[in-house]
């Protein structure tokens, strides 16, 4: 298996062993005696397309008004990791922007600091009109609590999030990609649009511009590409 699915089924372990753990039930992490590096993996597929424009447009026209659904649209308005999503208060609205300033690990913990601890990771993503109405829906449903996605206490799952994008998917026959692939799919979108490299690393949190060059994908279709060359070329 992949490093990434290797590390997906140790997280959810470890949630079940460190509930055992505060329930009394056990008093050690068997998980924490384990050489990993032992291990070999097989290579990612890195070849996975983001979502298109026209696959971003059907799931946000496709999806609910339920929690879980909502969060998938703001994800796809905004540039951010899973876990930086999953941290956002309402207090880190401010106008037409959002303060990205904090993530939730693996184990549902909030961190009061960006993931890779660079200064970069800190930044404001711009809110556009329709990024405030899915946040206004947002705020019906819980309109008590700190933080955007923590209702009585209960943070988003990952795991949850990304079962709904997956149906949605398959409810509209279009390939299924990860929470993770939103944001390539989001900054690809944008830097077919007209948005800059630099800007969009800035957005992105990255410390260098290789690794947001890393993050663009081509997302025009190949019928795109042909009309734009029978408008060049004739």
């Amino acid at each position: 298996m992949t490093r990434k699915r290797f590390n997906d089924m140790k997280s959810i372990l470890n949630g079940i062993i460190y509930f055992a753990i505060e329930k009394g039930m056990i008093d050690h992490n068997p998980l924490n005696d384990i050489n990993y590096r032992q291990f070999s993996y097989k290579a990612e597929n890195n070849n996975v397309m983001p979502y298109n424009e026209n696959e971003r447009s059907m799931i946000l026209n496709h999806l609910g008004n339920d929690i879980y659904s909502l969060a998938i649209k703001l994800d796809f308005h905004l540039i951010l990791r899973i876990g930086e999503l999953k941290a956002l208060k309402w207090s880190d609205i401010n106008g037409n922007f959002i303060y990205v300033q904090r993530f939730m690990n693996d184990k549902n913990v909030i961190v009061e600091d960006i993931k890779g601890h660079q200064s970069e990771g800190r930044r404001y993503i711009p809110l556009t009109e329709s990024a405030h109405r899915i946040l206004g829906q947002i705020k019906d449903i819980n309109p008590n609590s700190e933080y955007l996605f923590v209702r009585d206490g209960i943070p988003l799952a990952t795991c949850t999030f990304n079962r709904h994008i997956r149906k949605c998917c398959d409810e509209l026959n279009i390939p299924y990609r990860s929470s993770h692939k939103v944001r390539f799919s989001t900054a690809s979108i944008l830097y077919k649009n007209g948005v800059s490299s630099p800007e969009l690393q800035r957005m992105l949190g990255h410390t260098d511009l290789n690794m947001t060059n890393h993050y663009l994908r081509n997302v025009t279709s190949t019928d795109e590409t042909y009309g734009k060359m029978s408008a060049i070329l004739g």
